[in-house]
């Protein structure tokens, strides 16, 4: 079952984002997100928050599709996903989320969205970030990936002492202390796949192809 959540950022106009939301098996909007939703053209099946962002026709026209989350502790995107957690699953059990709208407004809360990823992926692994420039995804244990001989792509470790390995990039990263975020951005691939290893979860960003 696919999960696609809106947050409130930059509306989704790249194809990755869009087919997310056409895709959905269910659409889930933060609440500041409604108006966003509307001008894509697929109203939302839930629209969660605390409300504040909704005048009161909206929540009248909602109904129980709104859920009232109060709680201030965290943000939107993180009680949209805490609810989704709650859905029922299909019978495979397996439940994909890509988050779309996480970026592009404010670089505070595009940061706070990109790094609760590493947090949401404990919950559900299958759980990626789509902008409108590129996708992120949290990379635990060993993973591989297809690409293309020079494709772009950084890596984040925003835990300490993690330790990352590598095949397939132009600059290995074995053994390179990745503390300072910055350390691991702007490689190449070099064939057709690249294996990261690490252990703890870091982020990984791929452009999306030109």
């Amino acid at each position: 079952m696919l999960v696609t959540i809106l947050a409130n950022g930059e509306r989704p106009r790249h194809a990755a984002p869009l087919s997310a939301i056409a895709g959905a098996d269910v659409f889930v909007a933060c609440d500041g997100a409604l108006a966003s939703a509307r001008e894509i053209g697929r109203l939302p099946d839930y629209v969660v928050g605390d409300g504040d962002s909704l005048a009161p026709d909206e929540r009248t026209m909602l109904g129980p599709r709104f859920i009232f989350d109060c709680e201030q502790d965290t943000n939107d995107l993180c009680k949209a996903f805490r609810f989704i957690q709650t859905l029922p699953h299909t019978d495979d059990g397996k439940l994909s989320v890509r988050i779309v709208g996480a970026t592009g407004l404010r670089e505070d809360h595009a940061l706070a969205n990109i790094f609760h990823l590493v947090d949401f992926t404990e919950k559900l692994p299958d759980t990626s970030i789509l902008t409108n420039s590129g996708a992120f995804t949290a990379v635990r244990g060993e993973m591989t990936f297809p690409c293309r001989a020079g494709d772009t792509i950084s890596v984040f470790a925003p835990l300490p002492f993690t330790r990352v390995s590598s095949q397939g990039l132009e600059w290995p990263i074995d053994g390179i202390d990745l503390t300072q975020l910055w350390r691991g951005t702007l490689n190449r691939t070099t064939g057709d796949s690249f294996t990261l290893n690490a252990n703890h979860p870091i982020l990984l960003y791929r452009p999306y192809a030109g």
